[in-house]
């Protein structure tokens, strides 16, 4: 399971990169989350020793029924938090994002080379907030040099709306969707899993558990121990990448509201705007 999430992560923020800097993007009408992404608190410790926590059966559970209940439990969420980073050919990509199983999603990606976007959703509409250099690549794909450099500054700190139908907007919300998948069960993918020691992970008393897929790919699990045995971190373990998942927020409401409409550009006036560039 570690492994295939962590991937999945990459091919889409793989894709999303390539789109932003070869597509167009559009979204729909603006919005503001009262749900904020928090910061990836780090790399987990363990401890070389510590007790058996109550609530996970650690010391009578074998790895692979410790696995079992994890994947139950996270599958399980109503909402959560995830704050990641994805190596792709030497560049990081970093995702903050915060959905439910309701639609409504808040979060930030920030793709190398190809800038920052604020992205808010809710089941039926889609908000975009490109940075700078975002907004620049964008126009300047749509209009030329000249209207990248437009655009970087007339709609710099706006929302963009709009435009459902465009391949980066529909990818760059997709990175929603992560959340959701990294709550579902198993894809049935043999796995071996070897139990590590106790420790605290982000705050939260976990133990750790190596997970090696049929492919050979090793992860690491950092498993909650007391209340749920929610996946709290999972980390590439075989390569000088950095790529991490944190999980937080288990279950915690996500509400995304309208923001004021002259924070908003609509698609069909931003091309009409690249036009006069």
């Amino acid at each position: 399971m570690p492994s295939k999430r962590l991937a999945s992560i990459a091919v889409l923020c793989l894709s999303l990169a390539a789109m932003a800097t070869a597509c167009s993007d559009d979204t729909k009408t603006t919005a503001a989350a009262t749900v904020t992404p928090s910061t990836p608190s780090g790399s987990a410790s363990a401890p070389a020793s510590s007790p058996a926590v109550q609530g996970l059966a650690v010391d009578t559970l074998s790895g692979a029924e410790i696995a079992k209940q994890a994947q139950a439990a996270t599958a399980a969420l109503t909402s959560v938090k995830i704050d990641g980073s994805v190596t792709n050919d030497g560049s990081s990509t970093t995702l903050q994002l915060a959905a439910d199983r309701k639609g409504n999603c808040a979060g930030t990606v920030s793709v190398p080379a190809t800038g920052r976007v604020d992205i808010l959703r809710t089941s039926a509409q889609v908000w975009l907030k490109p940075d700078a250099v975002f907004w620049k690549q964008l126009a300047t794909q749509k209009g030329g040099p000249r209207a990248g450099a437009m655009a970087a500054e007339l709609f710099k700190g706006r929302y963009l709306t709009g435009g459902q139908n465009d391949a980066t907007v529909t990818q760059t919300a997709s990175m929603c969707d992560l959340v959701d998948s990294i709550a579902k069960d198993d894809d049935g993918t043999p796995s071996t899993y070897t139990k590590g020691s106790a420790g605290t992970t982000n705050g939260v008393k976990t133990l750790s558990l190596v997970a090696t897929d049929a492919d050979g790919v090793r992860s690491t699990m950092y498993i909650a121990t007391e209340g749920k045995p929610y996946l709290v971190r999972v980390e590439r373990t075989d390569s000088p990448q950095t790529d991490h998942m944190d999980l937080s927020d288990f279950d915690k409401p996500v509400t995304v509201q309208a923001p004021p409409a002259d924070t908003v550009i609509d698609y069909s006036a931003f091309q009409d705007k690249l036009k006069t560039a």
